[in-house]
Formats: C-alpha cells, sequence, structure tokens
C-alpha cells in the first residue's frame, strides 16, 4: 500500500508540471520528544519519542490556485515494525486571495490548528494524524479572522464506525482586546454489520473567551490574558439524552526574548471529550507550562517546554522537546 501511494503521488505531480505557472517544493521535519509522568486514572503516562519527514511539491494554477502532492514519513523511536512506518499522502487543492483561504484533500494539520486549545483538541493529534482529511475555509480581515473545518477520521465499513469533527475557531480583535471562539463537534455513527449493538455518540465542546493583548504596554514580547466559559456536550443515542458539562476556565501567557510561561486554569463540571486532552475531565486542573527556545529562525524552531500539572491532591509533570525544520523553494516558473 504504500508504494502504491508514492507512485500515485508521483504520477499526480509530473502530471500537473505540464499546466503549471510554477512549481516547487516543501520541507517539513518535525523531531519530537515528550516525556508524560501522569497520575490520574483517566490519564496515561508514556514516552512520545520520534521524528516525521513531509516533503511536498506544489504546483500553482494562476495567481489564486495552487496544487500538492507529497507525502508524511514518521516513526516512533524504539517502533518493532521497522519496515512499516507511518505513511500518509499529502494531495490537496488550495485556493486563496486576500482573505479567503481554502482547501480540500489530505491538508497538513500543524499550521491550520497549532493554536487550538487542549481542551477543544490533545496535541497528540499532531503526532500521530497529521492531516486534517477534508475540507478547511477560512476568512480573515485586519480585525477579524474565521475558520471553518471538517475532518473525515474514520469512514464506516464491516469494522469500522464512520467518524468525523466538524468545528470553527476565530477571534475578534477591537484594540488591544479580542473574542475568541473554538468550538468542535465529534460524531461517532455506526458500522456497516448490523449483527453488532453499536450507539450514535454525539460530543462536542465549546470555549468563548473574552482577552486582553498587553505586548505594547509592557517590556514583554507578547503578554495576553483571557477568561471565558467551557462548555461540553454528550450524548450516547438511546443510552442517555444530552448532557452539558460548564466550567470557567483562564490564561495568561508572557514570553520575554527566548523565555515564556503559560498557565491555564479551570474550574466546573467534569468535562467528557474523548479527543481533547484527559485533564479536563478533573473538577479542577491547572497547567504550567515554562518554556525556552534556544534557536529560533524563519527556517528552523527548537522549543523545550516543562509543564506542571495539578489537580486535587495530585501534581504530575511533562518535559517536551521538539524541533521543526521548514525549507521552501521553487524550482520551475513561467
Amino acid at each position: 500500500m504504500p508504494k502504491k501511494i508514492v507512485l500515485f503521488v508521483t504520477f499526480v505531480c509530473w502530471s500537473l508540471q505540464s499546466f503549471a505557472q510554477e512549481a516547487g517544493f516543501n520541507i517539513d521535519f518535525l523531531g519530537y520528544a515528550d516525556n508524560r509522568e501522569y497520575k490520574l486514572p483517566y490519564t496515561t503516562p508514556k514516552t512520545i519519542f520520534g521524528t516525521r519527514i513531509s516533503p511536498d511539491l506544489y504546483f500553482k494554477m494562476g495567481k489564486n490556485h495552487t496544487v500538492h502532492g507529497g507525502i508524511h514519513i514518521g516513526q516512533d523511536f524504539g517502533e518493532k515494525e521497522h519496515d512499516n512506518p507511518t505513511i500518509r499522502p499529502i494531495i490537496y487543492y488550495n485556493y486563496r486571495n486576500t482573505n479567503f483561504d481554502f482547501s480540500i484533500g489530505h491538508i497538513p494539520r500543524y499550521d491550520i490548528m497549532k493554536n487550538t486549545p487542549r481542551a477543544i483538541l490533545s496535541d497528540t493529534l499532531f503526532y500521530y494524524r497529521p492531516n486534517i482529511e477534508g475540507m478547511v475555509l477560512a476568512y480573515k480581515n485586519s480585525n477579524f479572522n474565521q475558520k471553518l473545518f471538517i475532518d473525515w477520521t474514520s469512514k464506516q465499513s464491516e469494522t469500522d464506525r464512520e467518524q468525523f469533527f466538524v468545528g470553527t475557531n476565530g477571534k475578534i480583535k477591537l484594540g488591544n482586546f479580542y473574542f475568541s471562539d473554538d468550538i468542535v463537534m465529534w460524531h461517532n455513527a455506526l458500522s456497516s454489520n448490523d449483527s453488532i449493538e453499536q450507539h450514535i455518540q454525539d460530543n462536542g465542546t465549546a470555549m468563548f473567551k473574552l482577552g486582553a493583548d498587553l505586548s505594547h504596554k509592557t517590556i514583554m514580547d507578547s503578554l495576553t490574558v483571557d477568561a471565558g466559559v467551557l462548555i461540553g456536550m454528550d450524548r450516547i443515542r438511546s443510552e442517555y439524552d444530552f448532557r452539558f458539562p460548564k466550567g470557567l476556565i483562564a490564561t495568561i501567557y508572557m514570553a520575554y526574548r527566548k523565555f515564556s510561561l503559560e498557565n491555564t486554569f479551570y474550574s466546573g463540571q467534569r468535562q467528557n471529550t474523548p479527543y481533547a486532552d484527559s485533564y479536563y475531565r478533573s473538577k479542577t486542573y491547572n497547567r504550567l507550562d515554562l518554556g525556552w527556545s534556544p534557536f529560533k529562525s524563519s527556517h528552523i524552531e527548537g522549543v523545550f517546554k516543562i509543564a506542571l500539572h495539578f489537580t486535587p491532591g495530585e501534581i504530575a509533570n511533562q518535559q517536551t522537546f521538539t524541533l521543526r525544520y521548514l525549507f521552501s523553494r521553487p524550482f520551475f516558473k513561467k
């Protein structure tokens, strides 16, 4: 199967070059080490340690239209199946102008969703599910941006249930103040095997915040504070009706030169979010991140972080290091 993906992507890229106004390539390398010393029953202590490289070719069909074709190749260190690394295609069309940005296909996830709060989607997705498989539509101007996406995660079969995410996130700026929204809904439907007893599950999370960007009023390179509500939605049809757990959430982020500090506090009802950070199943949770970027440029960034997780009666810790290298260059232009 991986050989077929490579041959197909190669054939498509070769065919497109004859029609393109410009062609080039991108290389995205990610190295990650994530050691999670978790203690609570609904969390799993583990170490995520590996690399991924994602080369792709792009072909511009005029000013606004671009087609991408490439591949993700990644593997955790120590993986026993050395002949079967994680391989995913990069195949998508992109339309972009001053305000609109639309993509459909197997779309790299990182740049689109890197700022998504962990209460909405777990950052583990970046390691093991590098693509959004579906569509993304974004609109932005100087004071407003909003993004809508659908990510199809499982196609219905005899053994697999139909599953997908649909969500939106954005921000409205008014001077130094802003309003942000992050919403996602997960639909877990049935398989095509009628002999298995299954129930459709609808699960969602919405976060609404008011905040202030005080970066230009202090000596800090960045300083933002915000607070708002986190509202969950959960239902298993024929088992129980809709439940809406709610809570308050607040975040402060500051950065100065190579150092950063971020603190997020949640207090409220337990969230039932199978795709988000499992710590939000606690009624009270505080996460403190201390970061250091030893090097950062337009092509490469390395970030080391220590995270402390505070829940009633427990303190857990996490250490992460990520290194991302980006390179892009055109090799053909009409």
